[in-house]
């Protein structure tokens, strides 16, 4: 594989594409894309988040060096970050905490329940039979 399609295959992953078009776009087999480039095909959903940062590295280094439209870009990226994150936070205030119980396993689940029973004295299943007062 060359430079290019090595770049052509980065630029694929950047855009969200599947392994199956990138495959297909640079003329190879999906299962040689798989052989060769596994790993980076594993990192394909940090793919977008890296070319933006790598986008907004760009623009912060040259209007470090005075360049005007890259000190504008920056700006404008920078304002939409927080527009991001001011609707995230905004999201996350609105919308109810989740159960954050951990799910348990069936024998689990049945083991609670029995102590439920137990300590309630077997409510109206077992007619308070399972209360501890009741034996003889």
């Amino acid at each position: 594989m060359t430079k290019t399609d090595l770049d052509m295959l980065e630029a694929g992953l950047m855009q969200g594409w599947a392994a199956p078009r990138i495959a297909k776009a640079l003329g190879i087999g999906l299962s040689t894309l798989k052989r060769n480039f596994g790993p980076m095909l594993k990192m394909a959903g940090q793919m977008p988040d890296r070319l933006e940062l790598l986008l907004f590295a760009t623009a912060v280094r040259k209007s470090l060096e005075g360049d005007m439209g890259a000190i504008r870009q920056v700006r404008q990226m920078a304002d939409a970050n927080k527009a991001r994150l001011a609707a995230a936070r905004l999201q996350r205030a609105e919308t109810p905490e989740k159960d954050t119980e951990e799910p348990v396993g069936k024998k689990e689940r049945a083991r609670r329940e029995a102590e439920e029973l137990t300590e309630s004295g077997g409510g109206d299943l077992w007619n308070g039979d399972l209360n501890p007062g009741n034996y003889h």
